[in-house]
């Protein structure tokens, strides 16, 4: 690092701040009242129609307080308000129990809970299973449609990309800045994701985590670069729900092959599984066992020089 340069750190809690700092911190606010009423309503109305529905403005400005100035708030609820401009509608989330959740005064965790517990039902369900990707995580729709394709969640990839539109126009995906193919979750979304998802949804950083997997866990992630070992996946078995498996550690060696043999015999409830390699000795024949399976991607398949003839069944 050449000398006078400087590092600019930014953070949601106080206490990181507090251990980080060299001087004292920023704290930056919300948004000014008057400018953040303005950008609400063009959340909700897309344009200066909201002069015809003047009865919704003072539900909207009991609401306004709540949502602490935080544009992604103004944004998730709001085009959530704007999907019905009927009063009882906009009477029920004003009155909703989840405003009371507890939780600290930054935090805008219920104004998320609540543009996710107004989705549809089948959004929801799309949505929850983004829970099983880290934070940060590009998304591709094309590639997330074919996942929820093999999983049930949607009946072909084309409504998939229809469902995954809808659920960008409501701000649970953004445009990732430096492409245009690819989408990212704000952390807050993906928090409130973790939390509505927690029994079904579980990423493995390290081997700690491997202690913490829900029982009943239907979609599971294993993350590269921790201190998981590929002996350690063989326990991954006993979790006989599993409907997704994504993982990142290494399968190319013999224990490699021996976990892949023993997933395909015991993991039977599988829809989607994505590996980052495989050994040698390549796929094994109990592949066939998996009857559910739908989706297969091995991201580095150069040692896979050939399919087991029981692929096809």
């Amino acid at each position: 690092v050449l000398k006078g340069s400087m590092m600019l750190v930014t953070t949601r809690s106080p206490k990181v701040a507090d251990i980080v700092r060299t001087i004292d911190p920023f704290p930056l606010e919300g948004l000014n009242e008057d400018v953040f009423w303005e950008f609400f309503k063009l959340c909700v109305f897309g344009s200066d129609t909201y002069n015809n529905y003047l009865e919704l403005e003072p539900i909207g400005e009991k609401i306004l307080p709540k949502l602490k100035g935080s544009p992604l708030a103004a944004k998730t609820l709001g085009r959530l308000l704007g999907m019905s401009l009927d009063l009882a509608h906009w009477d029920r989330i004003l009155k909703s129990q989840l405003w009371e959740l507890r939780q600290e005064e930054t935090d805008i965790l219920p104004a998320l809970r609540l543009s996710y517990m107004y989705l549809p039902f089948y959004l929801k369900r799309c949505f929850s299973f983004c829970a099983v990707y880290p934070k940060d995580y590009n998304f591709r729709k094309k590639d997330l449609a074919e996942i929820w394709a093999a999983e049930g969640l949607v009946e072909h990839q084309h409504t998939g990309d229809q469902y995954f539109e809808e659920l960008a126009h409501l701000s649970f995906f953004q445009k990732y800045p430096r492409s245009q193919e690819k989408y990212v979750i704000h952390d807050l979304m993906h928090d409130m994701a973790q939390v509505v998802s927690k029994d079904e949804c579980f990423i493995v950083k390290d081997t700690k985590d491997l202690l913490k997997i829900p029982q009943n866990v239907r979609h599971l992630k294993v993350l590269k670069g921790g201190d998981v070992k590929c002996s350690d996946l063989l326990n991954l078995s006993k979790y006989r729900k599993l409907r997704t498996l994504l993982c990142g550690v290494s399968l190319n060696s013999k224990t490699g092959n021996a976990v892949m043999e023993k997933w395909c015999t015991e993991l039977l409830c599988m829809r989607v599984m994505v590996c980052s390699s495989i050994s040698k000795w390549g796929l094994p024949g109990s592949l066939s066992n998996m009857k559910h399976l739908r989706y297969l991607k091995i991201l580095d398949s150069s040692l896979c020089k050939s399919l087991p003839s029981e692929f096809c069944c």
